[in-house]
């Protein structure tokens, strides 16, 4: 019974479940070049099929006569044994039985191992098609390379392509801003800049410039982010970012001024947080508010420069007109030999320091009737002070004064000579 056990376990190594997919892979597996491999691949399936069936056919039936042999002998061999007592007879039936197991177990390993060569020997052809296929197919798509020493005669349509790009390390980028208050002119600089190599500048407010070096000039305020680029063959080969550039606008300014004669008052219509600056007539003053007195009559520029929190300069220009004049009275009509209430005829005022004065006195004819160069010296209604009395009626009068300063002044008019 043990050796039908082990006939048992043998046959279950090549008993396994029936899988449709089975047939996919092999068709799968089969090469395609030619139906001679399908069929043989085919054949090779179906010999093993028929012959793992036949084999377990034949197992089965060698099975059922043993079994029946067995029973049979069992049967005798009890009987001699009771009877007889002949073990010969039992001996023979075992070693017969045992003689037709081990020859079915050798047909079962031929049967084995035919089956193995066989896969063998299919593995085998299909590695072969495989190997000829790749080499007919790469015989037709591959080119034989030909190599030419001569390198003068080589003769290609392919285009040259540097190996290596410009030296960029030595390539300097930098900026020059005065202040940092708008309007800012800067000026962008790149040095050492190889051949064949271009520069473009951001200027960090959407405005882009392609020169070496260049000038830009921000008219807003604001932080603003400039980067450059070195440009090769349309290739960006480095972008650099520069320092951050901040701008400021400067504080807007109006000069206010009030005058009483020559007096005048000067102030700025915005001081809070300003550095202030006067300048008139070559003088400065740093004063919120300026009194300064014009001696000479010209036309002064009266500029001022501020400074705000951020640095950023501002200058304001206001031109004024100075007159200077020459204060004093003259009388319309004056009476001789009145005991001196209004007999003689002259300026009459104040500080009256002139460096230079003349008084010129005509008729209505032109002839000069009066001449003074001091301002004490008036005319008394006579021919130049000491003739015979002047004829009653209209004089003509001028006077020309210059004081110390420089300042010229002629005034004109007439008067009305009366005698009583």
């Amino acid at each position: 019974m043990n050796n039908l056990k082990n006939i048992k376990e043998i046959l279950s190594k090549y008993e396994v479940e029936y899988n449709h997919k089975d047939w996919i892979k092999l068709e799968k597996d089969i090469p395609k070049s030619g139906m001679s491999g399908l069929l043989k691949t085919i054949l090779v399936a179906s010999t093993v099929i028929i012959a793992v069936s036949a084999a377990i056919f034949i197992i089965n039936g060698i099975n059922k006569e043993t079994t029946n042999q067995t029973k049979s002998a069992n049967n005798t061999t009890s009987t001699v044994v009771i009877e007889n007592n002949n073990d010969d007879i039992y001996k023979e039936d075992i070693t017969e039985n045992d003689n037709n197991i081990v020859e079915v177990e050798n047909k079962i390993i031929e049967t084995d191992k035919s089956f193995i060569q066989q896969s063998t020997n299919s593995t085998t052809e299909k590695q072969t098609s495989k190997t000829v296929a790749d080499n007919h197919n790469n015989n037709n798509t591959q080119t034989p390379i030909i190599k030419d020493n001569n390198p003068k005669d080589t003769k290609t349509t392919e285009p040259q392509v540097e190996s290596t790009s410009p030296d960029i390390s030595k390539t300097e980028f930098y900026y020059e801003l005065s202040e940092n208050c708008t309007p800012a002119t800067i000026k962008f600089k790149a040095k050492n800049v190889p051949e064949n190599c271009s520069i473009l500048w951001n200027t960090g407010d959407n405005y882009r410039i392609t020169e070496n070096e260049t000038e830009y000039t921000y008219t807003n305020d604001g932080i603003f982010y400039p980067e450059v680029s070195i440009i090769y063959n349309n290739f960006v080969l480095k972008n650099e970012k520069l320092n951050v550039i901040e701008l400021n606008n400067p504080t807007k300014i109006k000069i206010n001024f009030t005058k009483s004669e020559n007096l005048h008052y000067f102030t700025c219509d915005n001081e809070e947080g300003l550095d202030l600056l006067w300048s008139i007539e070559n003088k400065e003053f740093r004063e919120r508010e300026v009194r300064y007195e014009f001696n000479k009559s010209a036309d002064y520029i009266i500029r001022l420069d501020v400074v705000n929190q951020y640095g950023c300069k501002t200058r304001a220009e206001e031109t004024i007109k100075i007159l200077i004049e020459h204060v004093f009275y003259l009388p319309n009509a004056f009476t001789p030999n009145t005991n001196g209430i209004n007999s003689e005829f002259g300026p009459i005022g104040e500080n009256m320091n002139f460096k230079s004065y003349q008084l010129l006195i005509v008729d209505s004819t032109g002839k000069t009737v009066f001449n003074s160069n001091d301002v004490d010296y008036k005319w008394n209604g006579k021919m130049n002070n000491v003739g015979e009395n002047s004829k009653p009626g209209f004089y003509l009068w001028e006077i020309k004064t210059l004081d110390e300063f420089g300042n010229m002044q002629t005034k004109k008019g007439r008067v009305n000579l009366i005698w009583q």
